[in-house]
């Protein structure tokens, strides 16, 4: 039928195979959907993964968004630690991960921030340096997917969770497709870490889409990877003749392309990560998601032709990799039982049902004035809904405080902590929004999660 200039069709009703009944399904394997399929299975729950991509990691492998930032206060204090910290270890063991060493975390010495500096923008915070990581993406696959299987979930790879499963204001389940047809997953709690809350349009929940094209987290990307780099030429061109440096970047964006790169791993001295960003007007819009691709590709060509033209140390490079998907930064942000406003950014305010602490490092004095944020279980439980977690960047924010708090180890805290209550809530027979706290609290700092005293 025809309503205005909207065309619809009728869909044939049609039965759909159950394809499992499980205690916990996850959709999304990104480092949300990781960390809270992981920590479920631990605790004793029998969880299912889906996720359309053949691999899990999300922006941390397959968007090349290779950095895990954030993770000491200034004071070189871990404040996130968990799973994300679990992933790191594993990474560490195959020479995977480059991290500043733990005794200078918080330094200002000016030999240590430099140099730090220079290795990348986001292990120097204030003039101290901090704690952050630059991660393989190719390891962290297997490394993550070891952590998957060792705790028995059960994975689901090129499956598209398309909508939940409702009874009522419950969410019993999720359909999802896959080259195996339209099939479904029966499950007592659902968590989305679809990284766009894609489960939320087909329920009572609301949300916001409204996004401030002038901040972060309004652009997408799409990363890619030059090899073949002599970085020392590179560097030792910019430093030697910084105004023709200046020149040439600055020529470059008003051909439409970005000047931003990095060094990347300790080991891939020759390979440096690229990381444009592109204005859209929506980034669950599957037009704009396709004009971006077909654009990042475009500068990418564009990039890399011109630095190979007009940079010493790039005579001999080339394209060795582009990102598989998108890197997506925000969308719907779910209306939970508690939001958490810019106002909190101030507020320095431990909530009872803290489920991590974020070191605040990005906003200037700002940050120097309130360097901790605290997030509220309650952030991950949209309203008017049951039995369903929101853990990814969905969580209940505005955009001043979805802009700060949504990078991969914020998604890893907000996964471990819905699966840990995901499983609890199946061991205590109560809902997720009724789960005892005081149990959730002594389960995560057992998992080596950092919960304020």
């Amino acid at each position: 039928m025809e309503k205005g200039s909207i065309r619809t069709i009728p869909e044939p009703n049609k039965e759909v195979k159950v394809f499992r009944e499980c205690d916990v399904v996850v959709v999304g394997g990104g480092p949300g959907g990781v960390s809270a399929a992981v920590a479920a299975a631990r605790n004793g729950a029998d969880t299912v993964l889906i996720e359309r991509y053949g691999y899990v990691g999300g922006m941390g492998t397959g968007g090349l968004v290779t950095i895990i930032p954030c993770l000491s206060d200034f004071s070189g204090q871990m404040r996130i630690a968990g799973l994300n910290q679990e992933w790191i270890e594993r990474l560490k063991k195959r020479e995977a991960v480059t991290y500043p060493p733990p005794e200078i975390w918080g330094t200002d010495d000016k030999r240590h921030v430099n140099y730090w500096d220079e290795r990348a923008f986001f292990f120097v915070r204030e003039n101290r340096v901090v704690y952050a990581a630059f991660i393989d993406a190719e390891i962290s696959k297997c490394v993550l997917a070891d952590m998957l299987n060792e705790a028995k979930v059960k994975t689901c790879f090129h499956s598209w969770g398309t909508m939940p499963i409702m009874n009522g204001d419950k969410a019993v389940g999720v359909i999802f497709e896959s080259k195996s047809g339209r099939q479904a997953v029966l499950a007592k709690v659902v968590i989305d870490s679809t990284g766009d809350g894609d489960l939320l349009p087909f329920t009572k929940a609301k949300f916001d889409v409204d996004i401030d094209p002038n901040i972060r987290i309004a652009n997408l990307s799409l990363c890619f990877w030059v090899d073949g780099v002599d970085y020392v030429k590179v560097a030792d061109f910019k430093n030697q003749d910084p105004e023709r440096w200046v020149d040439l970047i600055n020529n470059l964006r008003k051909q439409g392309g970005s000047g931003f790169f990095r060094s990347n791993l300790k080991n891939q001295e020759n390979i440096l990560w690229f990381h444009p960003r592109y204005a859209c007007s929506s980034q669950i819009d599957v037009e704009e998601l396709t004009r971006v691709e077909f654009l990042g590709r475009q500068k990418m060509l564009l990039m890399h032709d011109y630095f190979k033209k007009n940079v010493p140390g790039f005579e001999n490079s080339f394209i060795v990799l582009s990102a598989p998907q998108l890197g997506t930064r925000a969308s719907r942000r779910v209306h939970g039982d508690y939001m958490l406003t810019a106002k909190d950014l101030a507020s320095d305010q431990i909530f009872d049902d803290t489920i991590a602490t974020f070191p605040d490092l990005d906003r200037g004095e700002e940050s120097i004035k309130h360097p901790l944020t605290y997030i509220p279980y309650r952030s991950l439980l949209p309203k008017g809904v049951e039995n369903m977690l929101v853990a990814c960047r969905a969580f209940s924010s505005d955009q001043i405080v979805n802009n700060f708090f949504n990078l991969i180890p914020h998604c890893m805290a907000f996964g471990e902590a819905a699966g840990t209550s995901a499983a609890l809530s199946i061991k205590q027979g109560v809902s997720v929004r009724e789960v005892n706290f005081q149990s959730l609290r002594k389960q995560l700092i057992a998992q080596n999660v950092i919960l304020p005293s």
